[in-house]
């Protein structure tokens, strides 16, 4: 529905009106540095004069002759000799249309005259104000014109003669003041508000203070150096991204381990679709042995057939506990592998094909039995029941490292390294460990200096190992960047370096949520882009233990203390709550990398303002920020509902009931209104809705529940409800 101008004051208006004025106008200024336009004034005055016609709601058959006559006057006085009135002159002028609009017929757009263009460019001017009108007053918008105005200098700023310095600064001031006060605007508008002046200023002057204290933070802030001086080579890359260079591979599952590292290529070719209740990485097989440059199984193995379907428990002792699921799988036809992904603690296995499956004994890969191999592409649909374990913190503390080993053949597997393993890297394994007395705590040390501020995810920039040297040492102490094969191969060579027993698992993430499916669970979509390698640790009395050391990642597995069975670790919640969305291998986090290498100037360069002394007027803005992040943090009770409302109100997917939801309860606890330990979601409601006098929080969690528990459309109850929903989160 669109906004009225009219329930808009005419000051407010005309302040809108001048502030697109003004945002339009940093388009005009850089045309003089990369085209031969001159003469901007007419356009500034064109874009002005047509933006006061319009506020002034001047009748179109005066404003289309208007523009006209004044083009017309605009580009006699620019192309033309002789009077104006003179009629010989458009005569010539038509002619020269007539003849361009055949070069546009005939593609031939170089060969346009200066005039024809101009006239085109009036036109395009005289569009976008129209346009800027129906974004400002009739929906009170202007984050996408605002974006683009900022796309459009920077790139100009890049590529052109053209200096933004003070254009960025000047875009910053005008949108982010034009965002502040629309979105005032927009829900005084749609909430029939009527504001006094004291709320305005209230709105305002933080408004103010924000937007004026972030541009004098940024100026007055120390500048590194360039990072990218030319960016033509990286333009060539994009532009020829098809082409994969000879050390660069697509990112995907693949069978050759035995030589890590490199570029790589997102690919986001489905794989796999699955429907369950619980989020869980899909185990392919795992790898004992570490080269120096990658992963091998020297031991081939022996398989055996899963009679039945039925898999044998390889991997938790009986004092583990477990939870029962079931993950239904969907593999894409032209997937080009026919093994099984399973999530850890399979139980059976139940194929839609008739299919005998095996289980490598080594590897635990699971695949058809030899006879039929060739003959089955991939698994097509099946179904996996599996035992998700919960494990015990306080039990797995009490755990300890072997200070002495007897030679057996499990911890030979599984404490391998090579020979040619670099001194520092165990050095660097027995100083992460050494302060902690037991297996779990010193694996979680390694696993969290790997998630450390001191390395960093980066999929392009990752280096190959160059001869005689070590892959994992050339992550820990030289580059100190990579993806998930370089994080969880350094995690096991550390672990296994302080004596704790561990291996390398490849497979897939849980990938990205699809859509919400039906009793058994929701539905996601697994592809390339998700396959991922993580870490297995052994805990003699306990079994094997998922650890996640690759940066941006969130471990899957679930951990308890012995006091309360809510407090979980690491676990990874359905998609409307987790906080870290799973990526695939190789793809990158939600957080980009910073460059951390900067150009070092020569000596007679003059130093970088970061190195320069820092004025007083970067204190000043520092303060300024800090008072305004203060204030803001201060009413986040009032300002917070309202952003929540706009982001939510207007979605119809299956998931925003449940984060609506979510969200007001967090917005309740802020008032002092949270929900009690053990207290039901109806008691609750019952308690909200008697401190308001009211019935809107029962008939909303009834809703709620309906969708929770008995799988009733979200979408629609979300529908029926987003008017209780709005009026109790934006209570007072």
């Amino acid at each position: 529905m669109p906004l009225d101008e009219n329930q808009g004051s005419r000051m407010s208006l005309l302040l809108f009106y001048f502030l697109a004025f003004l945002l339009l106008w940093e388009w005009l200024r850089p045309l003089h540095n990369f085209s031969d336009t001159k003469h901007t004034g007419f356009f500034i005055l064109f874009i002005g004069l047509t933006f006061l016609l319009t506020f002034f709601r001047v009748k179109w058959y005066v404003t289309v002759p208007f523009c006209i006559l004044f083009t017309l006057i605009s580009i006699h006085i620019l192309f033309y000799d002789g009077s104006i009135f003179n009629v010989s002159w458009i005569s010539s002028f038509l002619q020269d249309v007539f003849m361009n609009i055949g070069f546009i017929k005939s593609g031939n757009w170089n060969e346009m005259i200066p005039s024809f263009r101009t006239l085109l460019f009036f036109v395009l001017l005289w569009l976008l104000v129209y346009l800027l009108h129906y974004w400002v007053i009739y929906q009170r918008k202007i984050l996408f014109f605002f974006i683009m105005t900022v796309a459009y200098i920077t790139i100009l700023d890049t590529f052109t003669p053209y200096d933004a310095t003070y254009a960025v600064i000047r875009i910053v001031l005008i949108g982010f003041f034009m965002l502040g006060l629309l979105y005032m605007d927009r829900i005084k508008i749609m909430e029939r508000l009527s504001f006094k002046k004291a709320h305005i200023l209230k709105w305002f002057l933080p408004l103010t203070v924000f937007v004026i204290g972030s541009a004098a933070f940024g100026l007055a802030a120390p500048k590194s150096d360039p990072n990218w001086p030319d960016p033509v080579p990286f333009l060539k890359k994009v532009t020829n991204h098809d082409q994969v260079s000879a050390q660069e591979s697509k990112i995907g599952y693949g069978n050759h381990d035995e030589s890590l590292g490199g570029p790589f290529q997102e690919d986001d070719t489905p794989v796999f679709t699955w429907q369950g209740k619980k989020r869980s990485y899909f185990r392919v097989e795992t790898k004992d042995t570490y080269t120096g440059k990658g992963w091998v199984e020297t031991d081939v193995g022996t398989s055996y057939q899963l009679t039945g379907g039925l898999v044998e428990n390889l991997w938790f002792d009986q004092r583990v506990s477990t939870e029962n699921e079931t993950a239904r799988v969907k593999v894409n036809k032209l997937y080009g592998y026919n093994h099984v992904m399973y999530p850890i603690g399979a139980a059976k296995i139940k194929s839609k094909q008739s299919v005998l499956l095996e289980m490598n004994g080594n590897t635990e890969q699971i695949s058809p039995v030899s006879e039929q191999s060739g003959k089955v592409r991939n698994m097509g649909n099946y179904t996996v029941a599996y035992k998700s374990p919960v494990y015990k913190l306080n039990e797995l503390r009490e755990v300890k490292v072997k200070k002495s080993r007897e030679e057996n053949k499990f911890d030979e597997r599984y404490m391998q390294l090579p020979d040619t393993l670099p001194v520092r890297v165990r050095n660097l394994a027995r100083e992460l460990t050494q302060n902690k007395d037991n297996m779990y705590d010193k694996a979680k040390a390694i696993e969290d200096y790997l998630g450390s501020n001191e390395f960093a995810y980066e999929t392009e920039n990752v280096s190959i190992p160059k001869n005689g040297q070590d892959y994992v040492d050339q992550f820990l102490f030289e580059t100190k960047l990579g993806y998930c094969d370089n994080f969880s191969s350094a995690m096991v060579v550390l672990l296994r370096s302080a004596g704790i027993p561990s291996r390398w698992v490849k497979g897939y993430t849980s990938g990205e949520y699809k859509e919400a499916g039906n009793n058994n669970g929701r539905i996601y979509e697994v592809t390339n882009n998700n396959a991922h390698s993580w870490v297995e640790v052994y805990f003699p009395g306990q079994g094997w233990v998922t650890f996640e050391p690759t940066k941006g990642f969130t471990n899957p597995a679930e951990f308890t203390s012995s006091f309360s069975q809510s407090n979980k670790e690491g676990k990874d919640g359905d998609s409307s709550r987790n906080t870290s969305e799973d990526r695939g291998e190789k793809s990158k986090p939600q957080q980009q990398k910073e460059q951390q290498k900067k150009q070092q100037p020569s000596v007679d360069e003059k130093p970088s303002a970061a190195k320069e002394s820092i004025s007083p007027a970067w204190y000043a803005a520092a303060a300024a920020a800090l008072l305004a992040a203060l204030g803001l943090y201060a009413a986040r009770s009032k300002w917070i509902p309202m952003l929540v409302a706009v982001k939510l109100k207007r979605r119809t997917d299956n998931e925003v009931f449940f984060e609506a939801y979510d969200a007001l309860l967090r917005q309740l606890k802020r008032k002092g209104k949270g929900i009690q330990k053990g207290e039901t979601l109806r008691d609750y409601a019952a308690k909200i809705d008697a401190a308001y006098e009211s019935e809107e929080m029962s008939k909303l969690t009834h809703r709620y529940e309906r969708a929770l528990y008995r799988n009733d459309d979200s979408a629609a109850l979300w529908n029926d409800s987003k008017e209780l929903w709005e009026n109790l989160i934006k209570r007072r």
